[in-house]
């Protein structure tokens, strides 16, 4: 496992994009990735669409050799768990390693939503949710039911998507997904393009927000260069006041420190340069063809670019421009199920699924892997509907498995131990060996986690090998293997003084004290429960607050 050390070097790494000492941490070699770079070199950017592993814009990457990182907490690696379906990732590798930067563009107090426009308003930004499929990726929901439980007041959300401009040049964000925070969250993000950037480069505007730099702020890339018109990130730990947004890091857009191939998913802009952009990056075409394409293409449609990096790194060269209205991206899940209830509500890699329609005659339960394709379901947007679900005997070699079950023979010294976990009623036990770039979260209460030990009950994320499981993600759960009862975790939402809903399931708490933390809207949360047969109500007998 990455050390605390280790792990703050390479949230340094990450941020300025300098992949070559993660062999240092014992996260170097070779990454098997899909169609960014000749020997692994190279950027990828757009919306996660599946898992099994990480799929972007239809496009299937390693889910475990990068290392994943949030500005939010820029000194410690991220469990690759906590990436979420409709998040946008930015997935950067050579040949010393990867690294894969979760970027929500906005999060704050909602101030507004419009019925009407089917948009809403955070720190100024106005974010337009989409549930046209041919427009670009449909709008995934964490936390809420969806666009109509959006209430402005006291909810914090935050959404990930893809930027653009209006007939008129105003910014928007084109929501690929949207999550219910817990209330109070203080830190701040927003998207925008740079203007009235000061002589001393220490402020500039996004939209109506200021945004005042310090010494202590971090500007990524290293050695980017600030200037009026560039699409930057900025996040602040403390709440915009008086207009003002204190930064502590600003992240541009940018391809410095990037080389090799280049794939972009994102809305088409167009500069007051007249330059091209797609996800804020400047695109050029490499031939004549590709300047027709380009020229073909509307402001405001959602593409797929595909390309080098210029060797100056000022834009990516296009030798492909393909509209995603003529390819859609279905969802894809590949792995086992966790958290069975029955066949509308099961979690697949931690995205809930709706298999009703589909799975008459599948062998389904927890452990069992699946193949499954679908969409967001239209009537229940923070689930994905089924179209199509294929059950495997096992996972193949060198695919993603999610198991939960309980530690034995725990070897700390070797990071080895045994998972007994069960697959539709039997009972199996897998090696594992925790990788160095293992993260390890869940309840703990005040970021405090259990120490791994025999009979702790956890979840595993690994690459099956001939040899056994290689674990890079491991999840501490609460309550017991116990095989009578349910489980699910997920964002909490609609509380009220009985009960809350997770993933469609609607959770009585029962007189259950709650682990770790005080449950509230938004909060993550692992539940176990059984179903009362009289009522069908379904009574908690843990709850966590999942850290």
């Amino acid at each position: 496992m990455i050390s605390r050390t280790c792990k703050r070097r390479l949230g340094a790494l990450a941020a300025v994009l300098l992949l070559g000492a993660l062999a240092a941490c014992g996260g170097g070699g070779s990454v098997a990735m899909t169609g960014v770079g000749t020997g692994g070199t190279g950027i990828s950017l757009g919306t996660v669409t599946g898992f099994g592993s990480v799929v972007i814009e239809g496009r299937g990457y390693d889910g475990a050799a990068p290392h994943y990182f949030n500005d939010d907490d820029p000194g410690v690696g991220q469990a690759a768990t906590s990436v979420g379906l409709g998040q946008r990732l930015q997935l950067i590798t050579d040949s010393s390693g990867s690294a894969a930067l979760i970027e929500p563009d906005v999060a704050g107090p909602l101030q507004s939503v419009s019925a009407a426009s089917g948009s809403f308003t955070v720190n100024g930004l106005r974010v337009r949710v989409n549930t046209d499929p041919s427009a670009g990726p449909v709008t995934f929901y964490s936390g809420l039911s969806g666009f109509s439980a959006l209430s402005p007041g006291s909810m914090v959300v935050e959404a990930d998507g893809a930027f653009g401009l209006d007939a008129s040049g105003q910014p928007y964000l084109q929501a690929t997904r949207v999550v219910q925070l817990p209330p109070g969250s203080q830190a701040v993000r927003l998207t925008g393009l740079v203007s009235g950037l000061n002589a001393a480069g220490t402020s500039f505007d996004l939209g109506a927000i200021h945004v005042q730099l310090d010494s202590a702020t971090q500007v990524y890339p290293a050695g980017s260069k600030l200037a009026d018109g560039e699409l930057v990130n900025a996040w602040s730990a403390a709440p915009i006041n008086a207009g003002v947004l204190s930064a502590g890091v600003v992240r541009v857009r940018s391809l410095l420190g990037a080389s090799g191939a280049a794939r972009l998913g994102g809305l088409l802009t167009r500069d007051a340069a007249g330059a091209t952009r797609v996800a804020g990056i400047v695109v050029t075409p490499a031939d004549d063809s590709v300047a027709t394409a380009l020229q073909a293409v509307g402001v405001g449609q959602y593409v797929i670019v595909q390309g080098r990096i210029a060797p100056d790194g000022s834009s990516v060269l296009a030798t492909s421009v393909v509209p995603y209205a003529s390819q859609p991206a279905l969802v894809e899940l590949r792995g086992n199920i966790t958290g069975y209830v029955d066949d509308a509500h099961f979690l697949v890699r931690g995205v809930p699924v709706n298999a009703s329609a589909v799975a008459a005659g599948a062998r389904l339960g927890n452990g069992v892997f699946v193949d499954i394709t679908g969409a967001v379901d239209p009537a229940a947007p923070n689930t994905v509907r089924a179209s199509s679900l294929q059950v495997d005997a096992a996972a193949p070699s060198g695919g993603t498995v999610d198991l939960t079950g309980t530690v034995s023979q725990y070897d700390a010294g070797a990071g080895t131990f045994l998972l007994s976990w069960t697959d539709d009623g039997v009972t199996t036990a897998s090696a594992v060996t925790l990788l160095r770039n293992a993260v390890l979260s869940g309840p703990g209460g005040n970021g405090a986690l259990p120490s791994l030990a025999n009979g702790s009950y956890v979840e595993v994320e690994a690459t099956s090998t001939p040899s056994g499981l290689q674990a890079y993600s491991l999840r501490f759960l609460t309550g017991s293997d116990d095989a009578s009862a349910s489980r699910t975790s997920g964002r909490v939402y609609a509380l009220d003084a009985t009960g809350f809903y997770v993933n469609g399931l609607r959770i009585q708490i029962n007189g259950i004290t709650v682990q770790g933390g005080t449950l509230a809207d938004g909060e993550d949360v692992d539940v176990q429960f059984n179903t009362d047969p009289a009522t069908g109500q379904n009574l908690a007998s843990a709850i966590a607050i999942d850290d």
